[in-house]
């Protein structure tokens, strides 16, 4: 038996607290970086999917972006999305890319939502940030509920006693 990694159809969702066009197109570069495609993009927002995605990258990088700016100005929703194909060619289900534009919209800056399918999806794959990954319940901006998940920050190690000579 040997071991194949998982791969995911991850779609995401940045959204920065006011128009911030330089902060939206940084995302969008690393999101092509990381092979995801864009769907749209304004002065506050990009919506993208990214197929066939070996691991989380795109997840983590998020999580380091929301943090970047003090105070924090960008938020991020992401979601499992499904791969349609047809004649235009693959596309992501609408489904998956509304999941994680909702839980951008519900999501606080500076802070990174896993819809619950997706977020299972890393603990099951036991690929990071699944140990960071803590169970919610929440408001959407349309007034209905949604479980999903947060994504915790890194934890500073503890800090060490200089020797002294």
């Amino acid at each position: 038996m040997h071991n194949v990694n998982p791969c995911f159809h991850i779609a995401g969702c940045v959204i920065a607290t006011t128009p911030e066009a330089a902060l939206v197109d940084d995302c969008v570069q690393w999101a092509r970086r990381y092979g995801a495609e864009i769907l749209s993009q304004d002065d506050r927002h990009s919506l993208f999917v990214h197929f066939d995605a070996a691991g989380a990258q795109l997840v983590l990088f998020g999580c380091r972006a929301a943090l970047a700016q003090r105070p924090p100005r960008l938020r991020f929703g992401f979601a499992s999305a499904v791969k349609e194909t047809g004649a235009g060619g693959q596309r992501a289900g609408e489904r998956g890319v509304q999941q994680a534009r909702e839980l951008a919209e519900a999501a606080q800056p500076g802070h990174t939502l896993l819809s619950s399918q997706l977020g299972s999806l890393l603990q099951m794959a036991q690929l990071e940030p699944c140990e960071r990954l803590r169970p919610m319940h929440l408001q959407l901006v349309s007034g209905r509920t949604a479980a999903a998940y947060a994504v915790e920050p890194l934890r500073a190690g503890p800090a060490v006693e200089p020797t002294r000579a």
